[in-house]
């Protein structure tokens, strides 16, 4: 005897072919009100498969698609052929648009079921992991440092390291570059976030990259909007670091539309890879210790870690396929605090600090130490 019931065996079987043939069997030995006893079915239903496998044999059994050999009103074919001859036109047109625009004759769900019948229908939508494999074959068009993106990231945003900041007198600021091809990175630190610390950061960064054989005419610097790389907005001379970056450095210095941060996101994702990676998982009790840690992070980061949407390669190692005889030694950059080099840009310059574009902040910065000195002299000492 049959444990389950007929029906519930066909509605959860995908190939109810078994079941009919056990059935049929099961008639032919037992007869067919005993037969539809056990399988908890009816006789009709088993005098069905037992008629139709006594004249079709096992292929009398077998499921038959129950859709109509005749539909009166279905779509004509040269109304379909219409509908895709449209379609391979504008392929991104949906079944809307096209009955819209075109005003074919039939409803939007029939031209659905057209192209859906003809394969033009795609379900699988285009996720936000294909887009990154298509950005990440574009990127790798690129020369290692044609594009470098630089961009500044608010340490305070971080509770574990404002906890420090504020117990140690660490910095606020980080300022970081990142290769678009390779990925290699590059940070320092600096307490104001101003353009001093910015043309500093510069200065270092292409002083470095030259030192190992970068080619400075062929590389452009990709910032956002920040007046610490554009200045006042309101200025019509360039700022200090595009002045920087093109007249004294011969490279390129782009900008990325406002409010769009997706432009620079090869450096936005490296802020993100750093908090996770580094701030939050590391104690630092002083200036020389976060220097220290920091660069042993950038060691890791541009020579160990591999990085899935670059096939699996090390920053070094992208790098190392364009320039075979350049040295590990590129992968190493200290980060230093940029405050502390005062105004190190100005070595490019016969006068001390261009006038034009540099904050009072800065330019007064010798007469505001003097003044201070000055002033501590003029107390009284309280010493008895």
């Amino acid at each position: 005897m049959c444990p389950n019931k007929y029906y519930s065996i066909i509605k959860d079987c995908a190939n109810p072919f078994n079941t009919r043939l056990q059935m049929v069997m099961h008639s032919f030995e037992f007869g067919i009100s005993r037969t539809a006893r056990d399988f908890g079915t009816t006789r009709d239903t088993v005098r069905k498969w037992k008629r139709l496998y006594e004249q079709s044999g096992t292929k009398g059994i077998i499921s038959r698609s129950r859709a109509p050999k005749h539909i009166p009103h279905k779509t004509p074919s040269h109304i379909e052929k219409m509908i895709l001859e449209h379609r391979d036109i504008l392929p991104s047109w949906g079944p809307v648009r096209l009955k819209e625009d075109f005003d074919l004759p039939v409803s939007t769900g029939a031209i659905y079921r057209i192209l859906k019948q003809n394969g033009k229908i795609d379900k699988r939508r285009k996720r936000k992991h294909d887009t990154k494999k298509e950005l990440s074959h574009i990127k790798m068009q690129l020369r290692a440092f044609e594009k470098i993106q630089v961009d500044v990231k608010d340490l305070i945003d971080i509770p574990r390291y404002y906890r420090l900041k504020r117990l140690y007198d660490l910095p606020r600021y980080q300022l970081t570059a990142r290769d678009v091809k390779s990925g290699m990175l590059y940070i320092a630190y600096a307490r104001r976030n101003d353009c001093v610390n910015a043309a500093n950061f510069l200065t270092l960064l292409a002083e470095h990259l030259k030192k190992y054989g970068i080619d400075l005419n062929k590389v452009t610097i990709q910032t956002d909007n920040g007046s610490e790389f554009i200045g006042n907005w309101r200025q019509r001379s360039s700022s200090l670091f595009t002045h920087m970056t093109k007249k004294v450095f011969g490279m390129e210095h782009h900008r990325i539309p406002p409010s769009s941060p997706t432009y620079n996101s090869d450096v936005e994702t490296t802020h993100e890879r750093i908090e996770k990676d580094f701030y939050n998982l590391e104690d630092f009790n002083s200036l020389p210790s976060l220097s220290v840690k920091a660069h042993s992070y950038l060691l890791q980061f541009n020579l160990i870690r591999r990085n899935k949407m670059k096939f699996n390669k090390t920053s070094f190692e992208i790098v190392k396929e364009e320039h075979p005889d350049i040295k590990v030694d590129i992968a190493s950059f200290i980060p230093i605090l940029l405050d502390d080099l005062g105004v190190y840009y100005s070595k490019y310059f016969s006068d001390p600090v261009p006038v034009y574009d540099v904050p009072e902040l800065a330019k007064n910065e010798k007469n505001r130490k003097m003044k201070t000195r000055e002033a501590c002299r003029d107390v009284p000492s309280t010493s008895s």
